[in-house]
């Protein structure tokens, strides 16, 4: 019988070499975000800490490397930790059976999209761990903060994470297409579009897929948003960079 999660992957963190563990779900039961979509979802944990725990403390370095949104550094990071605490008691429950070959040929066949690192930042887990599973979906978006640092090779699945305009030209000039987080009454690059949720709530990642990594398409940029504490400190983050 189909679960809704699975183990994928255990192993060492590419960024320090602390355990950590790769889970998906969505299967069964989509998510519930509107801007994902029904997507599967892809959750980069360490294996010996609540995620809330390894947040507070700066030990989610292992999976998030030196991403400045970080709770433990300017606390402005989207994601809310109660969903991947949840995921990380049901891994510590052993309630996930490990991912096989047959899941593999169903996601095959049926061609889920896949969000690559709904936390946590998938350059984390070895290349060839997620390959297999990006092939045979062949529809996904991702994201990494990690871009300076990591396998040239994720260019082609991965948007280089950037906050800055001279952040984006540097990734760009790697030949990363960028994912460019702005404040609200920001001004777009000329060669950036707005994330078209954003325009128009009616079109998720699923069905938008955009960010997918290099290609002819355009970059992408979005407006801060989130919980109104968050956004704060993110417009502060970024007020800090450009003095």
């Amino acid at each position: 019988m189909l679960r809704n999660g699975y183990l994928v992957w255990e192993g060492a963190s590419l960024i320090d070499g602390s355990p950590i563990v790769l889970i998906l779900t969505g299967f069964v039961n989509p998510t519930s975000n509107r801007k994902t979509g029904r997507q599967l979802q892809s959750w980069i944990l360490l294996q010996n800490y609540v995620p809330t725990y390894a947040a507070k403390h700066g030990f989610d370095r292992s999976i998030c490397g030196d991403c400045p949104l970080k709770l433990s550094e300017t606390g402005s990071c989207y994601v809310n930790l109660l969903t991947p605490n949840n995921i990380y008691r049901s891994y510590i429950g052993g309630n996930y059976p490990k991912f096989s070959e047959k899941e593999l040929a169903l996601l095959q066949h049926y061609r889920y999209p896949i969000r690559l690192g709904s936390y946590g930042d998938p350059t984390a887990v070895p290349l060839e761990v997620w390959e297999p599973i990006i092939l045979a979906s062949g529809k996904y978006t991702g994201y990494s903060h990690n871009w300076r640092n990591t396998n040239s090779l994720w260019k082609q699945y991965l948007m280089a994470s950037v906050h800055s305009i001279p952040e984006a030209k540097e990734a760009q000039k790697q030949g990363w297409r960028t994912f460019r987080i702005i404040a609200p009454d920001a001004q777009l690059s000329n060669n950036e579009i707005l994330c078209r949720h954003t325009e128009d709530d009616r079109i998720d990642c699923s069905k938008c897929l955009l960010c997918d990594g290099s290609s002819t398409k355009p970059n992408i940029a979005d407006k801060v948003h989130g919980l109104n504490w968050k956004v704060s400190n993110f417009l502060k983050y970024l007020e800090s960079t450009s003095n």
